[in-house]
């Protein structure tokens, strides 16, 4: 049987790669259909792209200000496990951390779909894969140090 902190990190772990996976598959997606030359831009494609723009970038924003918030292991130094939250709790922060950053390759895909090229859905989905790198997923490695080594104490 597995422990339950192993379990719990496991899930943690399926799910972050689960969400920079999907952003992936967005983006193979996006350039499978960006070679049948049967595209054609919809008239709103231009209309569209500041207000989705800068809704990728206020999800982007947002999403690293959860992580900043959320996901901060603020007893990292601290001497009891119940200065951090615990796995389940942590586990739901993380996922509205990459839920965020998903929507802004959302959008790019959006805009790919209304005619927007692959290299324009490149520019939403790598700041979005970036954000889940760079801010949630290290977050997540700090907390389940931080965990386990409580849990030994």
């Amino acid at each position: 049987m597995v422990p339950e902190s192993s379990s719990n990190r496991l899930t943690w772990a399926t799910i972050v790669f689960a969400f920079i996976g999907s952003v992936i598959m967005y983006g193979v997606l996006a350039y499978m259909l960006q070679q049948s030359d049967e595209r054609t831009a919809s008239p709103g494609l231009e209309a569209m792209r500041l207000p989705v723009t800068l809704l990728g970038i206020a999800c982007l924003v947002a999403s690293v200000l959860w992580a900043q918030l959320r996901l901060v292991v603020h007893g990292e130094y601290a001497s009891t496990t119940g200065d951090i939250p615990a796995p389940r709790q942590f586990i739901t922060h993380t996922v509205i951390a990459l839920a965020f950053a998903e929507a802004c390759a959302v959008f790019g895909l959006l805009l790919f779909f209304l005619g927007a090229s692959w290299t324009d859905f490149l520019l939403f989905a790598i700041p979005s894969i970036g954000v889940m790198v760079l801010f949630v997923f290290p977050r997540g490695i700090v907390y389940w140090r931080v965990w386990e080594s409580r849990q030994e104490e």
